[in-house]
């Protein structure tokens, strides 16, 4: 898919512009962000990266990763560009907060927007496989968005953009858009790698960056702590059929001085297990206040069979196809009695 020619216009046309990630950054937020303000830089940009929360530990390693803050810039941006999300809940961020900040909102992504009914005829991506215009939801701010679901991450979408710029990618950028399709392949393992993405991942190795030391450093630089709460997470682990699930607590962040930055793959063990089609993370909110109290976030994955997008979608979540996730009130029973009367009414139908 080409490079919309509206957010090129936007991006020769404006000066400054500030770059937003969704809430617990991970790789390909943080490598799309990053490579997106170093590229637009290069052509006499200023740009600024704002995230909620600090980048995980695992990722500072990037090049020119203190870029990202965590305060919302008070003075006034061009144009803001929301990355590897595609509504502004999803930064954390309420949208009376980026009024005196911007007047333009683009989004880029590649998730599909599940809080629209994904069967309905205004899907609403600019794709070839979905023709329709994509209803504008959470803010009447977004004035433009490239969504591209069959893109492997937003890394490539970002590479893409500066391509058609002209930009050229090299050793800093290509670090950070190699460690955005890289996690968001899980190694080029999952199910969106495809042709596009590894040649992409070819000319970024030719541009400089280097596999085996960004590989070290996002699978291979975990703290003590973090496998301690793995460890913990695992005790939890059971199965039932084709369903297997795990928990984390708020007293597992405790006892083992982590937080939710921690957790991230945790899920992928409970879909490695032989015969399940779904695994599920229930992970209890870290930091409770009246309102987020007894609030559990929910990361799906399926080994293919079943649509956990379209299943995080019925509790107002979203994701992929084989990668999902949302949040749901209650006890941890009630939310499991929830989301597990969903998935087995999908897995009894395989």
């Amino acid at each position: 898919m080409r490079v919309p020619p509206e957010i090129l216009g936007l991006i020769k046309e404006n000066k400054k512009i500030l770059i937003v990630s969704h809430i617990n950054p991970e790789g390909d937020s943080a490598g799309s962000s990053i490579a997106l303000a170093l590229g637009l830089k290069k052509i006499g940009k200023y740009t600024c990266i704002f995230s909620r929360d600090p980048l995980p530990e695992i990722l500072r390693f990037l090049p020119s990763s203190d870029m990202f803050s965590q305060k919302v810039p008070s003075n006034g941006f061009d144009v803001l560009f929301l990355l590897d999300c595609n509504t502004v809940k999803r930064t954390g961020l309420k949208t009376d907060c980026l009024l005196p900040v911007t007047k333009k909102i683009v989004v880029i992504d590649h998730h599909l927007p599940y809080e629209i009914e994904v069967k309905s005829s205004e899907l609403g991506v600019w794709s070839p496989k979905y023709n329709s215009k994509l209803k504008a939801h959470n803010s009447k701010l977004i004035t433009h968005k490239w969504i591209d679901p069959d893109a492997s991450a937003t890394g490539v979408l970002i590479y893409k953009l500066l391509n058609a710029l002209c930009i050229p990618v090299d050793k800093e950028i290509a670090t950070n858009l190699y460690t955005a399709i890289l996690t968001d392949t899980g190694g080029f393992r999952y199910s969106n790698t495809n042709p596009e993405s590894l040649n992409i991942a070819s000319q970024l190795l030719k541009a400089g960056a280097e596999p085996w030391g960004i590989a070290k450093e996002v699978y291979e630089s975990f703290s003590f702590n973090r496998l301690r709460l793995l460890s913990l997470c695992l005790n939890t682990l059971k199965r039932q059929g084709k369903l297997a699930w795990a928990t984390i607590t708020r007293d597992m962040y405790k006892k083992t001085k982590t937080s939710v930055q921690d957790t991230e793959t945790f899920v992928d063990y409970t879909r490695r297990i032989k015969g399940v089609e779904v695994g599920i993370l229930f992970r209890q909110v870290q930091n409770e206040s009246p309102r987020r109290k007894g609030l559990y976030k929910i990361s799906l994955r399926s080994k293919g069979r079943v649509d956990v997008a379209e299943i995080a979608g019925l509790f107002g979540g979203g994701g992929h196809h084989n990668a999902a996730g949302c949040e749901l009130k209650g006890s941890l029973e009630e939310v499991k009695k929830k989301v597990f009367g969903v998935i087995k009414k999908a897995i009894k139908k395989l």
